[in-house]
């Protein structure tokens, strides 16, 4: 007989004693614990809506996560109590197939419980019920109470997560900017048209104001695209790559006491393109 069949045998042997190994039943005044070498558990007594003895174990339509051997049958699985409702999940502790069961009902879903006979159940059963003290509004605020599903809300944290980091990762100053005779058409994020009647003065400058903080725009480790803030408190719409240090510089033509965005900040990829950008708005201002 080879190793491999004989490593089988034995782990097989092993696990098949775990299955049917006894758990054991302790009864606290606030809530239940369950020794099990596979499948411990412990249950607070403020998540017990109600514990109530059957005649029989509900039906049982799927193992998710559990063993079965013989008549023991223990782990995670789903239950159907009619065959014209629905099946839901419950954590199962079955030593007999066919006697009295304890079904003790939390808000994370129903846990069953029987004995080798319905004799050790029924005092299980009564234990139970003697010791552990059920909070009276249990039921009341099962909805309340009800711990929320860790999946689903990682899920929806790493979906957020996702979409606030595209503009991150895939904004890489896609802005376009096209100089006609009587506007200036920015296109993309935070897309803009600047009437060429609405420029008070463009200066090619070097460096920026000093930025306070980001009222709403988008800000990566290479852009800055959108609506800020200057040190000194006065807005400012920036449209501009980092990595470049030149920057055209368009004050707007003041309308009313305060206008919207009274300077705007833009560049190209490159000092090259930018000095372009400046000289074709600066010949559109004087045509």
């Amino acid at each position: 007989m080879s190793m491999f069949v004989i490593s089988v045998l034995v782990i097989t042997v092993v696990f098949s004693v775990l299955a049917v190994k006894k758990e054991s039943v302790t009864v606290f005044e606030d809530g239940i614990k369950i020794n099990d070498t596979l499948f411990p558990l412990a249950i607070s007594n403020d998540t017990i809506i109600s514990i109530s003895l059957l005649d029989r174990m509900p039906r049982i339509v799927a193992r998710s996560n559990g063993v079965s051997f013989g008549a023991v049958l223990k782990g995670r699985c789903r239950i159907k109590r009619d065959k014209f409702e629905g099946s839901e999940k419950a954590i199962v502790y079955q030593r007999k197939r066919n006697g009295k069961t304890i079904e003790i009902k939390t808000v994370n879903g129903s846990v069953f419980i029987n004995r080798g006979d319905d004799f050790q159940t029924e005092e299980l059963y009564n234990e139970m019920k003697s010791t552990i003290k059920i909070l009276k509004d249990n039921e009341l605020d099962y909805a309340a109470k009800r711990p929320r599903n860790h999946r689903n809300t990682i899920a929806v944290t790493l979906l957020v997560i996702a979409l606030a980091c595209i503009p991150v990762f895939m904004v890489d100053y896609g802005n376009t900017v096209t100089v006609n005779d009587d506007v200036i058409e920015i296109k993309g994020d935070y897309a803009m048209n600047i009437p060429v009647s609405d420029i008070d003065t463009v200066l090619l400058v070097e460096q920026l104001p000093s930025i306070k903080l980001r009222t709403n725009g988008i800000s990566t480790r290479k852009v800055n695209i959108g609506n800020f803030k200057m040190s000194d408190g006065n807005k400012c719409r920036l449209y501009i790559n980092k990595d470049v240090d030149a920057f055209v510089e368009i004050r707007l033509v003041a309308q009313g006491s305060q206008p919207k965005a009274d300077l705007i900040f833009i560049n190209r990829k490159t000092v090259e393109e930018t000095k372009t950008l400046y000289e074709e708005i600066f010949n559109s201002i004087r045509n």
